[in-house]
């Protein structure tokens, strides 16, 4: 059995593009070759049988061909001084490799933004042979209305700088349209959707009206004398939420996300009439309102009755979907069902997904792990 420790295991500086690297088979020595390793991925059948042996579970390599192609126009357009791209372009990405900077720029980075200008800007017999599929929305998406479109898509690794490449795209769009409002290859809006709030405030620093504390500007990307030309585009910086299907006002509580999923249905009480108590956990609307929303579909109303005093109440029903940790899960569903102690929490499968419903006056879980 070889030994697969390589006696150099770093061979290549981050700011240049690699050189070489190792290659390792199995049974073989490791051996050291020039040049930069090919794009590819090793696949391995889901539905093959178990692997008997380190090969086979690694399964087969195939290579990246269309990746391949793009790192070697890019290297010929890089050497030909980046014919085809517009003169905003050209000042940035020399602005970005110039010699001195404080900030030198990871040649991942660098490729990164290339990658993206070179499939917009690069003259055409650079780009010759390459074509990118556009993203068919399938036949669900297709009946739904939904159309393909181009999607370019970046994947760096963790500490390679994601952050500093996403505002170097931002500059060269914004700057493109600054310059061109009538070049539609280039927006001057760009939009950054987040998966969470703490990314979402850590992205903050794309947003050019920050000025010196934006990230133009403390990784050096774009001059100072073009920062008011840059602040005339807009980066929007959100959360993927926003364009989630949302509920509306269900049981007092504000709307929330809807996730894709089985529906689950639910039911208040409503009031209609002024409030005539402190008391919390109810729902009052006004006669107008609630035909408003009535009429609007905002309200799926079962019932309606009328107490002694004349006060009509409606029975609405609704879907309402919460997520949370599952100490806070386990408490809520113990408010429910008693049964719900210690040993049921600690044996909560992750993630846990329990269905209840509103009946009778009291909630109910009916389904769920443990019921």
């Amino acid at each position: 059995m070889p030994d697969y420790e390589v006696p150099e295991p770093i061979l290549n500086s981050p700011y240049e593009e690699p050189s070489a690297h190792w290659h390792i088979e199995e049974d073989k020595v490791p051996e050291k070759r020039p040049g930069r390793r090919e794009a590819g991925y090793w696949y391995r059948d889901p539905k093959a049988p178990a692997a008997g042996t380190e090969h086979e579970a690694r399964g087969v390599w195939q290579p990246l061909e269309r990746v391949n192609l793009i790192r070697d126009g890019i290297k010929k357009w890089r050497a030909a001084n980046y014919k085809g791209a517009s003169r905003t372009t050209i000042d940035l990405l020399n602005y970005w490799q110039r010699e001195g900077r404080q900030h030198r720029l990871f040649f991942a980075q660098l490729e990164a933004a290339e990658t993206i200008i070179f499939l917009i800007e690069a003259r055409a017999d650079f780009r010759q042979g390459l074509s990118i599929p556009l993203d068919e929305p399938g036949e669900d998406g297709t009946g739904k209305g939904y159309k393909a479109f181009l999607r370019y898509a970046l994947k760096m690794a963790t500490g390679t700088g994601k952050t500093t490449v996403m505002a170097m795209l931002a500059a060269w769009s914004i700057l493109n349209k600054v310059n061109d409002k009538s070049d539609s290859r280039f927006s001057d809006t760009v939009l950054v959707v987040c998966p969470n709030v703490t990314i979402r405030n850590r992205l903050a620093e794309l947003d050019p009206e920050r000025g010196d504390a934006s990230l133009y500007r403390t990784r050096d990307l774009v001059p100072s004398e073009l920062m008011p030309d840059l602040s005339r585009g807009k980066v929007i910086v959100t959360n993927w939420h926003v364009f989630e299907p949302q509920a509306p006002n269900v049981g007092g509580t504000g709307a929330r996300v809807i996730k894709t999923g089985e529906r689950i249905e639910t039911a208040e009480t409503i009031t209609i009439g002024p409030k005539r108590t402190v008391a919390r956990g109810r729902r009052y609307l006004t006669p107008e309102e609630y035909e408003r929303q009535k009429a609007a579909g905002q309200l799926e109303v079962v019932g309606e009755e009328r107490d002694e005093q004349g006060t009509s109440s409606a029975h609405p029903s609704g879907t309402l979907v919460l997520g949370s940790h599952g100490n806070l899960i386990g408490l809520a569903l113990h408010a429910f069902e008693p049964r719900v102690d210690f040993k049921f929490w600690a044996a909560m499968p992750t993630p846990a997904v329990y269905r209840l419903e509103f009946a009778s006056g009291r909630w109910r879980v009916i389904e769920g792990p443990g019921f």
